[in-house]
């Protein structure tokens, strides 16, 4: 395992303790689910007790929404928690599905947003790498686009990592 990778499991097992999630009943959504294992690399932290579904834009990981995150079809205020994990570098337009993120998530719901910040280009066939970001990159672009609080912060040099509110 990776050590971003194992940057991002101690990370959301920190977000587990602040949304203290199990048996909420929350929509849950995991967003970008290759290197997965499925259901969802994140429903061991966030899955138990809640209606937990994830989207991607590749058939073949079998998402339970085969859809892009620049542009959905999901309804307004839909999902209670987003977890875009690991998949921001690799969306040509991170600012749109940031905005994206906004419009589908309920009002008080959280998102978690992170990527990799200081890690090699890792494009893959089915999808390339583009960006990284800054830990003030991405605080800029989620108060922008609407997030009102930013709950926590646990950036670094590896991994760059918001917990959001709307």
């Amino acid at each position: 395992m990776s050590e971003v990778r194992e940057k991002v499991f101690k990370t959301m097992e920190e977000y587990r303790k602040i949304l203290n999630p199990d048996d909420k009943k929350w929509r849950v959504l995991e967003v970008g689910i290759d290197g997965d294992s499925l259901s969802g690399g994140n429903y061991q932290y966030f899955g138990k007790g809640n209606i937990y579904e994830t989207l991607d834009y590749l058939e073949r990981l079998h998402p339970t929404y085969v859809q892009d995150i620049q542009q959905t079809v999901l309804s307004d205020e839909f999902f209670d928690l987003i977890i875009c994990s690991q998949t921001l570098e690799h969306v040509y337009e991170p600012i749109k599905a940031i905005k994206e993120i906004f419009r589908i998530l309920k009002k008080g719901g959280y998102a978690i947003l992170d990527c990799p910040f200081t890690f090699p280009y890792h494009a893959v066939s089915d999808y390339n790498d583009y960006w990284r970001m800054t830990p003030a990159g991405l605080k800029t672009i989620a108060t922008k686009t609407g997030f009102s609080e930013i709950t926590c912060d646990k950036s670094d040099n590896l991994l760059t990592s918001i917990l959001v509110r709307r």
